[in-house]
């Protein structure tokens, strides 16, 4: 069993991270009946006055509640074209100033994630600060779900290797996905406004989706 089936949650550091890697394989999911939710840790507190970092800026957001509220809605956008529930936790990434206590967001991913059948975790290549601090976090994550990881993007594609080059004693396996789910994702990556041009542009997110399709598909693994 290699797919996305029953109830699945795909845990993102960021608002993007889910339906960047694995966009495609919960377009097919839900299409076929399975539930999916993607839980994004850091998805900011929109209450915040805080002012925000370089990447935010860049984004053009003042502060970290406009970021989130704004991140929020996109999200919201991309993961109903997928079929996803969005599901966000209110901490703040490396771009701020913050001190995040690991046993409480151990605490809250794990009720998030209680009671179903599939957990993803970022699990490559884990170059951004962010996704290796979460994968770090949720190796203590105890839960009865099957624990799997997803090949992060645009960074795999950026990295020029694939996960089971890089690591084939994981068991790296391609999720194959048809035109139509290859299309939803560009659909709902499209949503990210705010992150498209920094992450490349639409030229990029071609490049991520050229990618995958000659290596046969989003990228998966499974303890």
């Amino acid at each position: 069993m290699s797919g996305l089936t029953g109830t699945s949650v795909v845990v993102s550091p960021h608002l993007d991270d889910a339906v960047f890697s694995i966009g495609a394989a919960m377009w097919q999911a839900t299409r076929a009946g399975h539930t999916v939710s993607v839980l994004t840790v850091l998805a900011g507190d929109e209450a915040s006055d805080v002012s925000v970092g370089p990447w935010h800026r860049e984004s053009g957001f003042r502060t970290a509640g406009e970021a989130a509220a704004a991140r929020a809605a996109e999200d919201e956008a991309a993961c109903r074209i997928v079929g996803a529930r969005a599901q966000r936790l209110p901490y703040l990434d490396k771009d701020f100033e913050r001190e995040l206590d690991d046993d409480e967001v151990l605490r809250t991913v794990t009720d998030a994630v209680g009671g179903c059948d599939n957990v993803l975790l970022p699990g490559f290549p884990l170059t951004n600060e962010d996704h290796l601090w979460l994968a770090h976090l949720c190796e203590r994550l105890d839960v009865p779900a099957r624990i799997g990881y997803y090949a992060e993007q645009p960074y795999t594609t950026w990295r020029r290797t694939s996960p089971a080059d890089a690591e084939p004693e994981r068991g790296w396996q391609h999720l194959t996905v048809s035109a139509a789910a290859q299309a939803a994702k560009l659909r709902a990556c499209r949503a990210y406004k705010s992150q498209i041009p920094l992450l490349g542009g639409m030229r990029g997110l071609l490049g991520v989706l050229s990618y995958e399709a000659r290596l046969g598909g989003e990228s998966v693994c499974w303890t």
